[in-house]
This record gives structure tokens, sequence and C-alpha cells, in this order.
């Protein structure tokens, strides 16, 4: 059974993942998404209790991930600006589980 954060959670990650042309649970599960991104969903702090707790029930699972991006205040800017710099940052992926998939849909 979820709570309804995390039912909520879900069901606005499945209503994002309409625009692509791909199983949004598929997509969840094998390449995921930033937690800050997830955050964005639930702006009233309940992505982010909704994560914790699914990933202590083992739902949902998440991993640090360095990755490359622009420095830069905002896309538009970094492409105008020559020599915009590159930073390293380290996110948080979260990533579904089947067994989270299989509850959802019960």
């Amino acid at each position: 059974m979820l709570t309804d954060a995390e039912e909520r959670l879900v069901q606005d990650v499945l209503e994002v993942g309409e625009v692509i042309e791909r199983d949004t649970f598929e997509f969840m599960i094998e390449e995921g998404l930033p937690a800050e991104e997830l955050r964005i969903l639930g702006s009233d702090g309940s992505a982010e209790t909704a994560i914790e707790s699914l990933e202590s029930r083992g739902l949902v699972t998440t991993e640090r991930v360095e990755e490359t991006v622009r420095d830069s205040s905002s896309p538009e800017e970094s492409i105008l600006i020559p020599g915009t710099d590159f930073e390293r940052v380290e996110r948080r992926y979260v990533y579904f589980t089947d067994e989270l998939e299989a509850r959802y849909r019960e």
C-alpha cells in the first residue's frame, strides 16, 4: 500500500512521462531521474518525503552520480556567452523498482 504522497509522486511522474515515447515505469527503472527534478513535482516538500519513505521500504533506489553541467544562470545565456564554464556536480538519481510498479498497479 502506498501513502497518498507516494502515490501522488508516482502519478506525477507518470503524467510527465506521457511525453516520452516509452513506458514511464521502464524508463524510471532503467534510467531514473535526478531527485531535484522530482522535487519540482512536489513543490510543497512532499516529493522528498515520499522518496525517502519509498526508499526505506525498497520501492525506489537512489544513487549519487557525478555529471558535468554548464555553470550559468540560464541555458539561453550559456549558449550566447563564449567561454561559459562547465562544472562537475553530484546529483542523486531516483530509480523506481519492479515492486513499486506492482504495488502501484494493484
